[in-house]
């Protein structure tokens, strides 16, 4: 059953891999403001992301999930609420979009560094993650390794739970020299994160309680990616930081795509 979810999310993500320059211009055009395209180099990686400054105290930054790229996010560059509020930044994360894409990092901590050095070329006085499915560990790690540069972190479906990372057969195939010939990039790099993500989470267990931030988590009840249950692991891991878990009934996995004002609220309530 999941494996045929993973070949939705393939169908369903297609579209949100990496955008040009023009379709950028096209999709803000009659905007007074859209997000700059721009780049850093960290040691031997390049990191590339999106930025819209508006002149406020607080920044927003997307994280998004495994396969993705900044754009999976892009839609709430144009929501009035938020360009009210917020500054708002979104990453291709390490391996995809034009961040040395097909180089996969498979360490949660390397990916922390990473990120949190594009966010230090734009200092606030309030930093707000929002990372999801897979971003949720990297956002997790983020606050975990630099407890006092962030202040609210929203989980969005976040993969954070060890116990849920079930062995799936399809994934050891695909990092066979034939499984992987036959996959699509963006999925043999989604391949290569996910197959140690277990023993990152676990590894992680002693440090949850670094972490600070205000914290919010929404999950969808029929996320069949994701289980639920990771909601309830993040409750446990931070009774104090947590605010609350806010449960979508009858939403899948996509709730970027399919629930955006979720989003956008929680985002406005962690800035309150």
């Amino acid at each position: 059953m999941k494996f045929y979810y993973l070949v939705v999310l393939l169908l369903f993500t297609a579209c949100q891999f990496s955008i040009s320059e023009k379709k950028l211009e096209k999709k803000f055009e009659g905007k007074t403001l859209k997000p700059e395209q721009l780049q850093i180099v960290v040691g031997e990686r390049r990191m590339h992301y999106a930025y819209l400054e508006s002149g406020h105290e607080s920044l927003v930054v997307f994280i998004h999930g495994s396969p993705g790229s900044w754009n999976a996010f892009i839609d709430f560059f144009q929501v009035d609420s938020l360009l009210e509020s917020v500054d708002m930044l979104s990453v291709d994360r390490p391996g995809f979009g034009n961040s040395d894409s097909g180089w996969p990092e498979p360490k949660l901590a390397a990916q922390s560094r990473l990120i949190h050095e594009i966010i230090k070329r734009h200092p606030h006085e309030k930093v707000i993650l929002v990372g999801h499915s897979l971003g949720g560990p990297v956002i997790a790690r983020m606050a975990m390794d630099f407890p006092d540069s962030y202040d609210g972190l929203l989980f969005v479906a976040p993969s954070i739970d060890p116990e849920m990372e079930k062995k799936e057969w399809y994934r050891s195939w695909i990092k066979t020299k034939f499984g992987g010939w036959l996959t699509p990039r963006d999925f043999w790099v989604s391949n290569e994160e996910i197959l140690p993500l277990k023993q990152e989470l676990t590894d992680m267990l002693p440090l949850w309680n670094r972490i600070k931030a205000r914290s919010i988590v929404i999950q969808g009840k029929r996320d069949m990616l994701v289980p639920w249950q990771n909601a309830e692991f993040a409750r446990k891991m931070l009774p104090e930081a947590l605010i609350e878990v806010r449960y979508l009934e009858k939403v899948n996995h996509f709730i970027p795509w399919s629930n955006p004002e979720t989003i956008t609220q929680a985002i406005l309530d962690l800035n309150s």
